[in-house]
């Protein structure tokens, strides 16, 4: 069975970029536009992981990971936290609820895969998945 991770991002074009490269490693995608839908999904889906932006409309990724470290039954589900800005409050915050800060730049899959795989135990040895 397929490991699923949730893309939380309001950026519709990233998040079938995302889906694209996720995909091809073997996983199942599901998305969310905002804050509110992610944390339905969350609550609904259980993924393996949750991919968050910073700024959606109806929250933020911020508070989606805090409500999820505060829930007993959600707070094992590792999180990665994306932003294109570098605020070294919001990477504080986001490392001391446990999540993965991976800054959105130009050459950003390349700094995002390696941290999914690890998340997720993915072995890099194979091709298809993390090479």
């Amino acid at each position: 069975m397929a490991k699923e991770i949730l893309i939380a991002d309001d950026d519709s074009a990233l998040c079938r970029l995302l889906t694209m490269h996720c995909r091809h490693m073997g996983l199942s995608v599901r998305m969310a536009h905002d804050a509110m839908h992610a944390l339905l999904l969350i609550h609904k889906q259980k993924p393996d992981l949750v991919l968050l932006d910073i700024s959606m409309p109806a929250g933020n990724g911020i508070s989606v990971c805090e409500m999820l470290s505060s829930d007993p039954r959600l707070n094992s589900i590792p999180v990665i936290i994306m932003s294109g800005t570098q605020d070294e409050q919001v990477i504080q915050r986001a490392e001391s609820l446990g999540a993965i800060f991976v800054h959105k730049h130009v050459d950003f899959w390349q700094s995002l895969k390696p941290e999914i795989c690890k998340v997720l135990r993915l072995d890099p040895s194979t091709p298809k998945k993390c090479a």
